[in-house]
């Protein structure tokens, strides 16, 4: 039976042979109002999700609608997923945290004609949008009812421009004709059928709609199954937003297709609490929850006594040499340090954990290392939201440290000349919607997909990546920021001449800033004050604080995690001269990240307890 769920011809499909091998198994836990979990058996979610699709089409969504989905991860995620889905439209997902220029563009680019809302909060960013810059959006439908009674004005003003729907009303069960007439709907949908358009960051700034097929995303669900054993009874805490596709396929498609159960976290702010509550057999997460971990275990053993703070360290030392160079073989010792320690950090997890699956960021060796020594296994992935998103992980049981892991057996991996690496194969994109020149661009003449990554395959087909995008920068969060338009904006102000944005891998971004001489001095003048020697900028307070206001303001539409929060000033400018500029004025990234390297580390605060 878990055979013929990945192997169906559609994502529904999939999900009905799922539901008739294990339907009266808890599928979906959400947190509710009073501190509990409501929860959805496999048959239960399959009902609503008919339900929803019954009332999508009396409000004409047909196949190939674009319908969009603005929220946070809970049970209604899935629901409203494949309740788009079984219409034979297609679901594209919106970032809750993105700001509503951001919003307007993908509605606007998508043609979508529905759009589900989280909440009152979400409703009010639509409302910001013209009318007239989104004329296809039709109607919306609000996820989250609590508070509309106080929000009555904010109701009022979207009936007038949209169809508005509240979506609890959304609960009926269909008749046996509706029946009939649902699955034999979606039961037609083949496997090259547009399943979500899920928007990424582009060079231009502007959000690439990358298409994914339930071809697609089935190829990548099997993938994933045949490299990573899921068991049906494995427990999931969901707490990535389900907008990325990394948390949509690993955390949402291939936990449903084995069986398994999803727990929705409140938030990241009160995930500590929820491992406690909730402990899941295995989770997906970006390297930050993990640098967050280790940060908390270094600095409880701080702050203890002297004896407490040598136990851990000769844990980790023991740890390391049997579970991770391999030098020293299990022993007692080490079993005694799993009891008084490692089960410590296994406990703040749930204590239940069989793996831990990172992406949507590059995971650092030492956070790597210090899980494996403490018998947690972190496996590492690597894709883009155009290969839907795997292309490799590291199994349980066989995880190769500094690397991303073992390539799917269903996709193929080449590096070109230069090192690139490329790939094809059933789960990658067809291109970008609506952007015809972009998707040329994706491609190799003879059509492999560029990742615009430099890395190498070693000789038992694990992946290894030797250089990041030059064109994005990925935080340890999981966040993908486009420098070019920020840095582009923060140029305006007549204080900067250069800026250079940084924060690959760090869990913020920052910037490097070149201030206009002349215009500073100005200022200080202004201000009664003399400039300071060109050898005290970088610890002024005030110029620090001049700068700083100006990236806020040039950077005010952009997304909080677009925005620098601190920054590296320097005295002297790139120049074609100093290497810093290339012979057309633009800057050298690697030249200048290699220059600064360790000014760079210090704007982060450094993570105690690195190994290796």
């Amino acid at each position: 039976m878990v055979e013929s769920a990945v192997d169906a011809r559609n994502l529904v499909a999939m999900l009905e042979t799922t539901v008739e091998q294990f339907g009266d198994k808890v599928a979906l836990m959400n947190p509710n109002q009073s501190g509990e979990y409501d929860t959805w058996t496999y048959q239960r979610m399959w009902l609503d999700i008919q339900s929803i699709s019954l009332h999508l089409k009396d409000l004409g969504v047909e196949s190939g609608d674009r319908i969009g989905l603005l929220a946070e991860g809970r049970a209604w995620w899935p629901l409203c997923d494949f309740g788009i889905l079984s219409r034979g439209a297609c679901t594209v997902p919106i970032y809750p945290s993105i700001p509503p220029q951001q919003i307007e563009h993908i509605v606007r680019d998508s043609g979508m004609k529905g759009l589900f809302l989280q909440n009152i909060a979400q409703l009010q960013k639509l409302l910001q949008i013209p009318r007239e810059e989104i004329p296809l959006l039709r109607f919306v439908v609000l996820l989250d009812t609590s508070d509309t009674d106080l929000n009555q004005d904010t109701i009022s003003a979207a009936k007038e421009l949209y169809d508005f729907y509240r979506f609890p009303t959304w609960t009926a069960a269909l008749t046996r004709k509706q029946n009939a007439a649902w699955c034999e709907g979606w039961s037609n949908i083949e496997e090259e059928h547009l399943a979500t358009i899920v928007y990424t960051s582009g060079t231009t700034g502007l959000p690439k709609g990358v298409m994914l097929t339930h071809g697609n995303l089935l190829a990548n669900v099997r993938g994933i199954r045949q490299v990573f054993e899921i068991r049906s009874t494995d427990r999931a805490l969901s707490y990535l937003p389900l907008s990325h596709i990394f948390e949509r396929t690993a955390g949402q498609f291939v936990i449903l297709s084995a069986g398994g159960t999803i727990a929705y976290a409140r938030g990241f702010s009160q995930i500590t609490e929820d491992f406690l509550r909730m402990p899941p057999t295995l989770f997906t997460t970006v390297p930050r929850l993990l640098e967050k971990v280790q940060e908390i275990a270094y600095k409880k053993v701080d702050s203890g006594p002297a004896w407490r703070r040598r136990l851990f360290e000769n844990a980790v030392e023991l740890g390391m040499k049997v579970r991770v160079s391999k030098e020293a073989a299990p022993s007692f010792k080490l079993g005694m340090y799993d009891k008084l320690v490692f089960s410590q950090i296994q406990g703040a997890l749930g204590g239940r954990l069989r793996a831990v699956i990172s992406g949507g960021a590059p995971l650092p060796k030492y956070v790597g290392e210090f899980f494996t020594a403490a018998g947690i296994s972190v496996c590492e992935g690597y894709g883009m939201t155009e290969t839907s998103p795997v292309v490799c992980v590291n199994p349980p049981g066989a995880v190769h440290l500094g690397t991303a892991g073992k390539i799917l057996p269903n996709v193929d991996v080449r590096t070109d000349e230069e090192g690139e690496v490329q790939v094809r194969g059933p789960s990658i994109s067809s291109g970008y919607f609506n952007n015809e020149s972009a998707t040329k661009d994706l491609f190799t003449d003879d059509g492999w997909l560029h990742t615009g990554d430099i890395g190498e395959v070693t000789s038992d087909g694990y992946l290894r990546i030797t250089d990041r995008k030059k064109n994005l920068i990925v935080l340890s969060t999981g966040k993908k920021v486009t420098p070019a338009p920020i840095e582009g904006d923060i140029l305006k102000s007549r204080f900067i001449d250069q800026a250079l944005m940084v924060g690959q891998a760090y869990k913020f971004v920052s910037l490097i800033v070149v201030p206009n001489e002349q215009e500073i001095s100005s200022w200080y003048k202004s201000h009664g004050k003399e400039l300071p020697a060109k050898g005290q900028w970088r610890s002024d307070p005030e110029l620090n604080e001049l700068l700083m206001n100006e990236v806020r303001r040039q950077t005010e539409g952009y997304a909080e995690f677009e925005r620098p929060k601190k920054l590296l000033i320097l005295s002297d400018p790139f120049t074609v001269e100093n290497g810093f500029l290339t012979p057309t004025l633009k800057i050298k990234a690697r030249a200048v990240l290699d220059r600064y390297e360790s000014e760079i580390e210090a704007m982060y605060l450094p993570v105690r307890g690195q190994v290796g």
